[in-house]
């Protein structure tokens, strides 16, 4: 028995051993050792034939069980961005659940590790700030009690931000406060009494070329001041900007700030493989198969 995260996994085993028989003995299994093999208890049926045509058989069974994630309840937090908005449109249209970040992570999750019942709420809301944001953080713990808080949020505090005005003052000030309000939301999280065991905190994507924009020198400013934040509190990064840099026309939307459905699928990627890498993943201990 082997623990496996997702589906399937390709499982390479050894050709059963052969005694007797006229050489040469040919011998074939099904599924094929290297075949991808799904979660659960799999029948692998070998035949031997020799030189003389005669044939004998055995059988073993091959047992994967899925990886156990160490959380099952995780929270995303933030503006139209965690909400799911594809900034093209007219309302209510352009708000698109399906294909918001959270509903793909949760698919990726319910993909690697089925059957665990793993939730991921969406506490998005578009046109937030950060300071309702932060706000709001503790009444949604209280309520939703997840172990793992995501927090993507800071767009709607940088209307002072637009292009070529990221030297402003105006705009200065606006990059200081997303900073505090990331602060302020790793603190809530962490002082929360429902025990939030991991959070995680997304860097802001770059912008497009649409009339929403954010001056992208506004945004990288923004960006490190949150890298900062997120290393001196001690939570866990998720550098979504960098993954954008050179697919923008692919990731933001007509309007320059929102979403198309894959700008949204590479966030959910980037929080997933920093779920995989920080929060402990469990298997069963490994089991001799039977043969016969």
């Amino acid at each position: 028995m082997r623990g496996v995260g997702g589906i399937t996994q390709p499982i390479d085993y050894a050709v059963p051993a052969i005694t007797g028989g006229a050489q040469p003995v040919n011998t074939s299994c099904t599924p094929a050792s290297g075949s991808a093999f799904p979660l659960g208890s799999t029948t692998v049926n070998c035949t031997a034939t020799d030189a003389a045509a005669r044939q004998a058989a055995c059988s073993f069974k091959v047992t994967l069980t899925g990886l156990t994630l160490g959380v099952t309840r995780f929270e995303t937090v933030g503006d139209s961005l965690t909400e799911g908005e594809n900034g093209a449109g007219q309302k209510p249209s352009f708000v698109d659940p399906p294909n918001s970040y959270p509903t793909k992570l949760q698919a990726l999750l319910d993909e690697s590790f089925p059957g665990q019942g793993i939730t991921v709420i969406n506490r998005g809301h578009g046109g937030d700030k950060i300071e309702k944001t932060v706000a709001e953080l503790p009444g949604n713990l209280l309520r939703d009690r997840p172990e793992a808080v995501l927090v993507l949020t800071g767009f709607n505090d940088l209307e002072a931000c637009g292009p070529a005005r990221a030297t402003s003052l105006a705009c200065g000030e606006a990059t200081q406060r997303v900073a505090i309000g990331v602060r302020d939301c790793i603190r809530k999280a962490r002082e929360s009494p429902v025990g939030v065991k991991y959070i995680f905190v997304s860097t802001l994507t770059p912008p497009g070329t649409g009339p929403k924009r954010i001056d992208g020198g506004a945004v990288i400013e923004t960006n490190n001041k949150i890298r900062a934040i997120v290393s001196a509190e001690r939570a866990t990064l998720v550098d979504t900007y960098r993954s954008f840099i050179g697919r923008e026309g692919a990731y933001v939307s007509s309007d320059g700030l929102h979403l198309q459905p894959a700008g949204y699928q590479a966030i959910a990627d980037g929080f997933f493989a920093a779920i995989k890498a920080t929060i402990p993943q469990t298997s069963p201990a490994a089991l001799s198969s039977a043969a016969r």
